[in-house]
């Protein structure tokens, strides 16, 4: 139980009727009033569940006809789809899009991949404590059928009778083994709803197998049935959470009720799930685009959601409303701002859980391209990318339609947006080849993270600043999602606390909120400043101010600490695991990445130390400090459940403010580099840089930017 005093401010942040909603759920559950809502009880496999008679295999068939996204499957490239199929069939599972673990064909259903314990199916799903489960995740991973997709896509590549077998074995397995509301697989209604999705489209994809028999199709149709129910008997726990969960649970309902309107409750399901849908992407994406959940991932669980949603109106003649579709635009646009063209990849911005919701390309997790692709071209039957393996996703939604567009991107393919929109909390600046994403959220919703003034820093498509990611959600300590930290964010942090409070794994009360600003410095230097008011409980404030010399991709962060506070203060900075060269006399650290040498330089006028780690331990530490460690230090995640080294660079000091700190990102082409707290100059290509500072405290620090020709590049042409 929290304190009163966390009680208080989880009132006050999330707002009364908020709370009085998850006190009457958490009653229901406590008091056994969805146990008797949705109780434990077999199959029934035999019982009617149609409006009518069952029908026969001719009907069943007719039932299932021209109702989903295809008449014909794809062609595709078989070689790599079918050996990452025949490795499910020999029994290796791929988790999160990444890791792959011997589980077994069928696998058990009921074992956590994460520490190899089973999870009990003695117990209603109501009365099982998911706290108490070392990362729940890892048992739902596999539940939630995503192989469907892979199994669906090694058959349009192959026609091998195989993998539909493989399908019906699997979905008979997983019937045998988890009678309904019996055990941890129907704890979420997400999960019950994403398998139900992902059954539908194995069905209609493998409905012409041999291997479809009539009575596995009647079975999996009351599977299906028994999924809608679960889903609508406790949907507004969904709703209440204010986040995918609400949308893809009615996304669920709307597909019930849509492909199999011979169910009893198919009308009912189809309703719900139609209005949930539309109010659910009214509430859930601000004005310019961004998502309620503050996480790039998922948001595209949220628009891929949405496209499986309106693609499956349009067939059925039942699109959604011409707001919806509005509201998918701005949300896809606001992603493409953000996405890397040419690799696909996005910041790892906020909490990443490592959902896919629809695997239907060969491309890795970390490539967006395929969901904005389809997001984008089912708003305008246009793409925003040019033609490639990404475009597989629009292959399986819109058939030959889409194979039959040109290569082209369209018009409305990206909206160029000069400054940053005055709503965002997500700003972006953008120089030759290189840009940054610095975030600024003024929250109305609850964060996921703490993480104000975190800053990305992507050059050549390479990621060199970059978010650590989550790793694991429920993990022993001191891993219990310990990267949302603000530690371990590239921002500062102040008396080693973070920027908000923590109130449980995923809930923080004390928002940090920011305010920014933009303006040019001479005819070309960019400017954005930033401040956050979380340090004001212990004095001090945080103003970051970020300027580009675009020409040169030359990155300047000036972080100013005002107040009255006197005692720790400390800038983060988290790279890639690259090839590197540390020079502690300049604090200045080389980094050798794939796509050229880029360089991080960092001043301060205070006594400092700084320490850079990798994966826990120290590469070099400053005098005075040594055998340093930190167990959640130096580390990233790029996939769910997996942590990779990376390098961590932090600078401290023990001062009265105000303090700066500046840092200095550029490319090797920049020869020189002279930083102090008044100005800032850089040497690059014969051409020399200075850009004059404001004192701490001061707004539009950056007051002046000259250039002129470099004394020897000068010399030299004498």
């Amino acid at each position: 139980m929290p304190s009163l005093s966390t009680a208080w401010k989880i009132l006050r942040d999330l707002g009364l009727s908020w709370v009085l909603k998850r006190l009457s759920l958490a009653a229901q559950i406590r008091f056994g009033i969805v146990k008797r809502r949705l109780p434990l009880q077999n199959w029934g496999f035999d019982s009617p569940y149609w409006r009518g008679s069952r029908p026969g295999e001719n009907s069943t068939t007719q039932v299932l006809k021209n109702r989903f996204f295809f008449d014909a499957l794809p062609v595709l490239p078989g070689a790599t789809i079918c050996e990452q199929a025949d490795r499910v069939l020999s029994g290796e599972w791929q988790l999160f899009s990444n890791q792959w673990l011997p589980l077994g064909f069928p696998p058990d259903w009921h074992l956590n991949a994460l520490d190899g314990t089973r999870i009990a199916i003695d117990r209603h799903w109501s009365e099982i404590d998911l706290k108490a489960i070392h990362d729940v995740k890892f048992v739902w991973e596999i539940n939630r059928f995503s192989v469907t997709y892979l199994l669906a896509r090694a058959y349009a590549a192959s026609g091998n009778e195989c993998y539909p077998q493989a399908f019906w074995e699997l979905v008979e397995d997983w019937a045998d083994k988890n009678s309904p509301n019996r055990g941890v697989n129907w704890t979420s209604g997400q999960e019950v709803a994403l398998r139900a999705i992902a059954w539908c489209f194995g069905l209609r994809t493998f409905l012409k197998a041999s291997s479809s028999t009539p009575k596995r199709i009647s079975r999996l149709l009351h599977m299906i049935d028994v999924h809608g129910t679960r889903i609508a008997g406790f949907i507004d726990y969904a709703i209440v959470q204010k986040n995918n969960h609400g949308v893809s649970e009615a996304v669920g309902l709307f597909t019930i009720g849509t492909v199999f309107p011979e169910l009893e409750l198919a009308d009912k399901w189809l309703g719900l799930g139609r209005a949930l849908i539309e109010s659910q992407t009214r509430d859930q994406v601000y004005e310019d685009g961004s998502y309620i959940q503050h996480s790039f991932n998922y948001q595209r669980v949220f628009i891929d959601c949405l496209v499986w949603a309106f693609r499956l109106g349009e067939v059925n003649e039942r699109p959604l409303s011409k707001n919806s579709y509005a509201i998918l635009e701005r949300a896809t646009q606001f992603m493409l701002r953000f996405c890397d063209p040419a690799t696909g990849r996005m910041p790892n911005y906020g909490s990443n859980d490592g959902s896919l919701v629809l695997p239907l390309s060969s491309c890795d997790f970390l490539d967006y391209r395929p969901s904005l692709q389809a997001a984008h071209y089912v708003v305008h039957r246009e793409f925003c990318f040019e033609k490639g393996e990404w475009n597989e996703q629009c292959e399986w939604l819109f058939g030959v339609e889409s194979t039959q567009r040109g290569n082209n991107r369209g018009p409305h393919s990206r909206v160029e947006i000069q400054r940053n929109p005055s709503t965002s909390g997500y700003l972006k600046l953008a120089a030759h080849e290189s840009n940054v994403m610095l975030r600024a959220g003024r929250y109305v919703d609850r964060p996921s993270q703490a993480d104000q003034l975190h800053l990305d820093l992507w050059w050549r498509g390479e990621n060199i600043a970059c978010d650590a990611g989550t790793y694991l959600y429920n993990a022993p300590r001191p891993w219990t999602n310990a990267l949302a930290a603000s530690a371990a964010h590239n921002t500062i942090t102040v008396s080693d606390r973070d920027q908000m409070t923590r109130a449980g794994r995923f809930l923080w009360v004390d928002w940090a909120q920011a305010d920014w600003m933009e303006y040019e410095v001479g005819d070309s230097c960019r400017v954005i400043e930033a401040w956050h008011d979380g340090y004001e409980k212990v004095g001090a404030k945080h103003r970051r101010s970020v300027a580009c010399i675009p020409e040169e991709d030359c990155w300047i962060v000036v972080d100013d600490i005002l107040g009255a506070f006197r005692g720790a203060l400390r800038l983060h900075w988290l790279f890639a695991n690259y090839p590197h060269e540390w020079r502690s006399n300049e604090l200045r650290l080389l980094l050798q990445t794939p796509v050229g040498e880029f360089q991080c330089c960092v001043h301060s006028e205070q006594p400092k130390t700084a320490t850079l780690v990798t994966g826990g331990m120290a590469c070099v530490s400053a005098p005075g400090i040594s055998n340093f460690t930190s167990q959640t230090r130096g580390w990233r995640s790029l996939y769910y459940g997996q942590k990779d080294p990376a390098l961590s660079l932090a600078v401290e000091t023990r001062a009265q403010l105000p303090v700066r700190f500046v840092t200095m990102f550029t490319p090797s082409s920049v020869r020189s580099i002279k930083i102090d707290e008044a100005a800032i100059e850089i040497s690059a290509d014969g051409e020399m840089y200075r850009l004059s500072l404001r004192p701490a405290g001061s707004q539009r620090i950056f007051s002046d930017v000259g250039r002129s020709v470099a004394a020897s590049s000068a010399k030299s042409k004498m």
